[in-house]
């Protein structure tokens, strides 16, 4: 197949550093893949690749679909990375993969970059959710909403997933939702990861231990609750260090650094935004990993794949994507994070080195065979065509909606709900 593969292609992007390998793989199948940069501008920090790149501002919107035999977009809630995902599916079917259950801050940048204001807004969120939603989407744009009760009632993956012909998704705690919004096949597969060259968790021959939480520093990743976890234990507080990777805020670096301070906890480095090297450093000096979200936003985590592929033992919430690790390859606290929980995980682990490395190596072979690049294009291969296969007959659905729109029925019409039922055996897309 003449694959259309639209992504972020920048060295900074997670997203975009899995799906080259992705790419790599689809082209050994036999596909020919030309990558779309999805980037709002072409990127300074292009992914380094032997396949045809180009940003999709220099793409012929009405060649697209001639041009290529599959279109596969992909989405996460950041839109400076994504911007030209929605003029793509909107020119052509498209496979949409979305990386992310919670899409607000995409949607924000949309609305922003459209320029439409607190009108857009809300009508979108109506569109998709319905005329009970305005409300809700007004106090949404007002700021007195945080995002986990915005992702509990409008994530904005089905505001996007409704204009995809298939789509996919990388676990099953948001595949609902997705299936719901589209009308096309929809599939589950395990995201794909490149595993770092972190060497397994060895004897470290001295006394204190290293705790590490990596990624964007936002408050659900629960930093505050760990270093509390750490200070109000006299096993922990003395004999653990804690440290953080990855962007934070100076607001954010002040707090976490005030937290510390109060608990009378010393034991607390911010390393900030790190190059790969440093990444890889940090991770080599691990003990364990605290891997937290609350609220989950991510549709799968990257940070806890990375976690467990580097072989240091891992908590992590009990919900989402975390759910998903198998019992016994992951420390599980409840969904709420409740610190004498996650206490009680860190000092599980702080006393048991033998532990440690047995839960490290077991979770790393599994990680490292299950979120790998091959294994995603194989997973993706039956759902392009199921998604190809089903173009009729979302044609032939579309064409009747149309005609019933202009007999004056609306979508709430009894009849509308009878003719559905009689036709859904008909019209459901064959199963993957």
């Amino acid at each position: 197949m003449r694959i259309a593969w639209a992504t972020p292609w920048n060295l900074r992007s997670a997203i975009g550093r899995g799906n080259a390998a992705v790419a790599d793989a689809l082209a050994a199948r036999g596909h020919a893949v030309e990558v779309i940069q999805l980037e709002a501008d072409p990127p300074a920090d292009p992914i380094p690749t032997a396949l045809p790149v180009r940003h999709w501002r220099q793409v012929d919107l009405a060649r697209l679909k001639r041009d290529h035999d599959a279109v596969v977009v992909h989405f996460g809630d950041h839109f400076p990375f994504h911007a030209g995902g929605l003029p793509l599916i909107g020119a052509a079917p498209a496979v949409g993969v979305f990386h992310d259950l919670g899409m607000y801050n995409f949607f924000n940048g949309w609305v922003a970059d459209r320029q439409g204001g607190a009108a857009l807004h809300d009508d979108e969120i109506v569109g998709a959710y319905g005329r009970q939603a305005r409300a809700f989407a007004e106090e949404a744009r007002s700021g007195r909403l945080d995002l986990g009760e915005i992702a509990a009632r409008t994530p904005m993956v089905e505001w996007l997933a409704r204009h995809c012909a298939g789509a996919l998704t990388h676990a099953e705690h948001y595949a609902g939702r997705v299936a719901a919004a589209c009308a096309g096949p929809v599939a589950v597969a395990p995201r794909p990861w490149p595993p770092r060259p972190v060497p397994p968790l060895r004897p470290r021959g001295r006394p204190e231990l290293v705790c590490l939480t990596v990624g964007v520093m936002n408050r659900n990743k629960c930093a505050e609750e760990t270093i509390r976890a750490i200070a109000g234990s006299p096993r922990l507080k003395g004999a653990v260090r804690y440290h953080l990777v990855g962007r934070i805020s100076d607001d954010e670096r002040a707090r976490l650094t005030a937290v510390a301070a109060e608990t009378g906890y010393a034991g607390l480095s911010i390393f900030g935004d790190v190059n790969a090297a440093a990444l890889e450093a940090r991770l080599r000096e691990a003990d364990m990993i605290a891997c937290l979200r609350r609220p989950i936003l991510e549709g799968a985590s990257g940070s806890v794949i990375e976690a467990l592929q580097s072989g240091r033992p891992t908590v992590v919430a009990d919900a989402g994507c975390y759910a998903d690790v198998p019992d016994g390859l992951a420390l599980k606290v409840p969904a709420e994070v409740p610190i004498e929980a996650l206490r009680a995980a860190l000092e599980t682990l702080a006393a048991d080195e033998p532990l440690r490395r047995d839960i490290g190596a077991r979770a790393a072979r599994w990680a490292k065979a299950r979120f790998t690049a091959e294994n995603y294009a194989a997973a993706l291969e039956p759902l392009i065509q199921a998604t190809l296969d089903a173009q009729p007959v979302l044609h032939l659905a579309a064409h009747l909606g149309s005609e019933l729109a202009t007999l004056g029925l609306t979508r709430d019409d009894p009849v509308i709900e009878g003719l559905a039922a009689r036709l859904a055996p008909v019209l459901a897309p064959k199963p993957l």
